[in-house]
């Protein structure tokens, strides 16, 4: 509440329902000096005024950017603009950061409940035609980064899913893809089965191209040497000689 002056000034519960934070919060900054009352009176009452909402504001913000509160204490204690400008630079390069972060894992997301969509709407329903696949990139792995699955697992966080087998004739390489990869992977409109399955995955790929190739030859579609073979789920090992859970097999259409 208000005191009599009608000055603006606020109890400490009041202003802290104002400012939208923790009572005890705000007692405890009160505690270390780091956010005084504008006012003490005898009998205790600590007020603080609207006009400090500002500086709490950023205190809080310092805060939420990881910031020690000691060490907000201190600039905020320093009188000195230049060295407060220096850290107010410095976090919103870091906030940017953070930003950047956040929309490349809302990005992914989106991907995976995209590709998530896909399994649900076509597995087992047979050859489809989809949209136009982006141009994409993709590197090869390593047997030791298959093993560790660090880097498959770090691209998982980063870009979404996207490893799997490419196949064209007897050649096979485990692939994943990466914006920043060497290996190009055309983008055009593809033709792909969705099916769930625990074939060996080779054999399951064989398979599935020979039925893309039917129903290519049927509706007078060219395809693609390459085939690309996808899991839903990360957890699915490409190297396990039986592999259960829902696949993908993609080939380019031939223009």
């Amino acid at each position: 509440m208000k005191d009599g002056s009608g000055q603006g000034y606020y109890r400490t519960a009041a202003f802290a329902q104002l400012a939208g934070m923790n009572k005890k919060t705000l007692q405890y900054y009160d505690e270390i000096g780091l956010f005084r009352p504008a006012r003490v009176e005898e009998n205790g009452y600590r007020y603080y005024s609207i006009f400090q909402l500002d500086r709490l504001a950023l205190i809080a913000a310092l805060k939420d950017l990881g910031l020690p509160l000691k060490e907000i204490k201190r600039y905020l204690d320093s009188g000195d603009l230049a060295l407060m400008d220096q850290l107010l630079d410095q976090q919103s390069r870091e906030l940017a950061r953070r930003l950047a972060q956040l929309n490349a894992r809302k990005a992914m997301l989106e991907r995976v409940r995209r590709e998530n969509r896909d399994f649900l709407q076509y597995c087992g329903q047979g050859p489809q035609r989809l949209c136009q696949e982006p141009d994409r990139l993709a590197v090869l792995l390593t047997d030791a980064e298959m093993r560790s699955h660090k880097l498959v697992i770090m691209n998982y966080l980063t870009d979404g899913p996207g490893t799997g087998m490419c196949s064209e004739g007897e050649e096979s390489f485990i692939y994943q893809r990466r914006a920043d990869g060497p290996i190009p992977m055309p983008g055009g409109e593809y033709l792909c089965l969705f099916e769930a399955s625990d074939q060996p995955l080779r054999l399951w790929m064989a398979g599935a191209r020979k039925t893309l190739e039917e129903y290519a030859g049927a509706h007078g579609l060219a395809l693609e040497g390459k085939s690309y073979a996808e899991f839903n789920e990360l957890s699915v090992n490409p190297q396990e000689p039986q592999t259960e859970g829902l696949r993908v097999l993609r080939v380019r259409i031939l223009e």
